[in-house]
Parts: structure tokens; sequence; C-alpha cells
């Protein structure tokens, strides 16, 4: 039998976009039921960023530009 320790060590062994099918195929089988919560640090900083936007404080932005910056931050477009 596999170990999920063996798969993990698989999966971070594909290629980059073949982790992102995996992790969507594998969200895709996750019944909503299992979801784990998420916990109250997380829950305290969506409101206070939610907050934010809603007074004013904080833009949004367009989804294209933030998943450019966050690939050229993270070294994967030139």
């Amino acid at each position: 039998m596999t170990t999920l320790t063996e798969i993990l060590n698989a999966a971070q062994s594909l290629p980059s976009g073949e982790r992102a099918q995996l992790i969507a195929a594998l969200w895709d089988d996750v019944s909503p039921t299992d979801w784990v919560p998420p916990d109250s640090h997380w829950v305290a900083e969506a409101d206070r960023r939610s907050n934010a936007y809603d007074s004013g404080e904080m833009t949004g932005a367009v989804w294209a530009d933030v998943r450019q910056r966050a690939r050229r931050k993270a070294g994967l477009d030139g």
C-alpha cells in the first residue's frame, strides 16, 4: 500500500502544471463536508480585509494582474 508521504513525494516531483492538474482533480473529489474549516486567525484576517475594502481603505485588482505579479515575485516569469 502506498502511504500519504510516498504520494506527496511523487506529486512534488511532477512538473508544476501537472501538480496544478492534480490539485484540481483532488479538490473536485473532496466532499464539502470533509473540508477543514479555516482557523480563527484566517477568518479574522479575511474580515479585516473585507472591512478595509468596504470602507475604501483597500482596492481590488484584476486577477490577471495579481497572477502576473505573483508569478514574477516567485521567479516564474522573467
